[in-house]
């Protein structure tokens, strides 16, 4: 199991959203907002999230309901 689908541990942080929205396009979204975008598949946004955490700690984590870009 990779760091981003372990479960959440008190100390972590959520970096990234990944999931669809109602569309069912799938959304790789900066919890702060302020990167991300629209995938084809989970595999892609994920590949997303992986680059981009590199630049810090922190997890992804699916929301139980459609997510948006936008917030």
């Amino acid at each position: 199991m990779s760091s981003a689908q372990r479960q959440l541990g008190q100390d972590d942080v959520i970096e990234f959203w990944v999931g669809r929205d109602e569309k069912g396009c799938w959304i790789a979204r900066g919890a702060d907002g302020r990167e991300g975008g629209v995938f084809i598949s989970r595999e892609e946004a994920m590949k997303f999230v992986q680059t981009a955490r590199a630049r810090g700690q922190g997890v992804a984590k699916s929301p139980s309901a459609p997510l948006s870009l936008w917030r």
